[in-house]
């Protein structure tokens, strides 16, 4: 397994969108100093990258999620989910079904 550069990933981000430590540090509400040491620091806390993520308007999880080999959680909706899908799912079909109509009106005018 390749290894995630996750501070790499940060830090092409800030690049990209031309943010500097400086700026960060202001968003952060801490000083450059410590923003400084976050990007050297060979880690990052969970929560900081959540803070970064909600910055930057990125989202780092959803990266690094791609560049991991394991498979996806399972996830189980509630029986009120299924139906509120199930439901918008009919609601789509109709949809889809009078826009057909509607084309054919329109290609026969």
């Amino acid at each position: 397994m390749e290894k995630v550069e996750v501070l790499g990933i940060v830090k092409r981000e800030l690049k990209n969108r031309h943010v500097s430590p400086a700026e960060l540090a202001r968003q952060l509400e801490t000083n450059p100093s410590s923003v400084h040491g976050m990007l050297n620091r060979p880690t990052i806390q969970v929560q900081k990258l959540i803070k970064l993520s909600e910055i930057l308007k990125y989202n780092f999880f959803r990266e690094i999620a791609l560049k991991l080999p394991y498979k996806d959680p399972e996830i189980k909706r509630s029986d009120f989910e299924k139906q509120e899908l199930k439901e918008r799912i009919k609601e789509l079909e109709i949809e889809a079904t009078t826009l057909r109509r509607t084309l054919k009106d329109f290609i026969r005018g």
